[in-house]
């Protein structure tokens, strides 16, 4: 597979915008994965890299009330001398 280099920096002796290829960055001891991950390389046919802008503004999330009515789950109805569950 064939790779640009996108950095200011020499890569495998390669400079912005030369293409080398796997063998070449393996041969001079490289890592293509850490190439690629930190920026310094890209796929030759990768789209354009998109650099992430800084958010300017965070908005918080409206306040939500949690607040309920405490009931019992069932109780027990004992007017009639019986035993009788409502739920």
């Amino acid at each position: 597979m064939e790779y640009t280099v996108i950095s200011n920096k020499k890569v495998c002796g390669k400079v912005k915008d030369d293409k080398l290829t796997r063998d070449d960055i393996l041969n001079a001891g490289g890592s293509v994965e850490h190439l690629l991950a930190v920026g310094h390389i890209k796929a030759a046919n990768a789209g354009s890299v998109t650099k992430v802008s800084e958010v300017k503004e965070v908005k918080e999330a409206p306040k939500q009330d949690f607040s309920f009515e405490e009931k019992p789950a069932f109780q027990l109805d004992n007017s009639k001398g019986e035993e009788s569950w409502q739920l």
